[in-house]
C-alpha cells in the first residue's frame, strides 16, 4: 500500500529535529550563561548589577534558559509525535473499513449463493 500524507509526514519529521536543535541550543546557551556569570561580571554591569550580584543572577539566567528551552523543545518535538499519531490512526481506521468491506461483501456473496 502506498503511504499518503506524504508532506505531514516530513513536516512531522522537521518538527522532530526541530526540537532535538531547540534541547542542544537551550543547553548550549545555558551554558554560555554559566560560564558568562563567573567571567568577571562585565556582562552584568552594564544592566546594573554589580559583580557579586551576577554571579547569581547567571546563574539563575541559566537555570531559566534551560528550562524554559526543554519546555519549548518538547513542545515542538511533541507536535512531530502527535502528526504521527494522527497519520497511525488514519491508517488503521483505513485498514478497518477495507477490512469491514471485504467481509460485508464476502458476506453479500454467500448470501446470494443460498437464495
Amino acid at each position: 500500500m502506498k503511504k499518503r500524507f506524504g508532506v505531514l509526514r516530513v513536516l512531522s519529521s522537521i518538527l522532530k529535529i526541530l526540537g532535538i536543535i531547540t534541547a542542544a541550543l537551550a543547553v548550549l546557551g545555558g551554558l554560555i550563561a554559566f560560564v558568562m556569570s563567573f567571567a568577571g561580571g562585565d556582562m552584568f554591569r552594564a544592566f546594573g548589577v554589580d559583580s557579586t550580584g551576577g554571579a547569581m543572577a547567571g546563574l539563575m539566567g541559566a537555570f531559566i534558559i534551560v528550562v524554559v528551552g526543554a519546555l519549548n523543545a518538547v513542545i515542538i518535538y511533541g507536535y512531530g509525535e502527535l502528526l504521527m499519531l494522527l497519520i497511525s490512526m488514519e491508517e488503521n481506521t483505513f485498514k478497518t473499513v477495507k477490512l469491514l468491506e471485504e467481509v460485508t461483501s464476502e458476506e453479500k456473496v454467500e448470501a446470494e449463493k443460498k437464495e
